[in-house]
């Protein structure tokens, strides 16, 4: 079974080559659309099988506990300055190792995966186009949600 889409095909692929987020082309070969097919399981083992999206996170017991989420961060500030890296709180918050696989989820059909070191370079691209979103490593407990364009929230999903 076919994984991952050709970035180039990705319906937002605009955003990574934007020139002012400088994406190298190494960094965007790490950037790999998920399938339909592969992003549902994704998105059932990361985020789970009772909601489709972020709207809908009532459905979701984990996502919609506020004791998964103990603190929040104000990050537009960081998005818009001339700063590129993850903002440092972030990057402490997840502690991950850069080869740690990443998933950027939107909805249940549109993920991306990536490597933390990649992610953590180009953030701002991820969010750039989109509402909401839920950073999550493989095998880690740790999540990021970006939940609007002000605020990200800082958690631990259930084991």
């Amino acid at each position: 079974m076919k994984k991952h889409n050709e970035l180039k095909d990705y319906p937002y692929a605009w955003v990574f080559n934007r020139a002012d987020l400088a994406i190298s082309p190494e960094d965007k070969a790490q950037i790999r659309p998920l399938t339909p097919v592969y992003a549902q399981q994704v998105w059932h083992n990361q985020v789970g099988q009772q909601c489709h999206d972020l709207e809908r996170v009532e459905e979701e017991p984990w996502l919609s506990d506020d004791q998964c989420w103990p603190s929040q961060w104000e990050w537009a500030e960081a998005f818009e300055s001339d700063e590129g890296p993850l903002p440092q709180p972030l990057h402490q918050f997840l502690n991950w190792d850069p080869q740690t696989l990443v998933f950027i989820c939107y909805d249940d059909q549109h993920i991306l995966e990536t490597r933390y070191d990649v992610f953590q370079r180009n953030w701002k691209a991820f969010l750039f186009a989109a509402d909401q979103a839920l950073v999550c490593g493989r095998r880690r407990h740790e999540a990021l949600w970006f939940v609007d364009e002000h605020k990200v929230r800082l958690g631990c999903r259930k084991a």
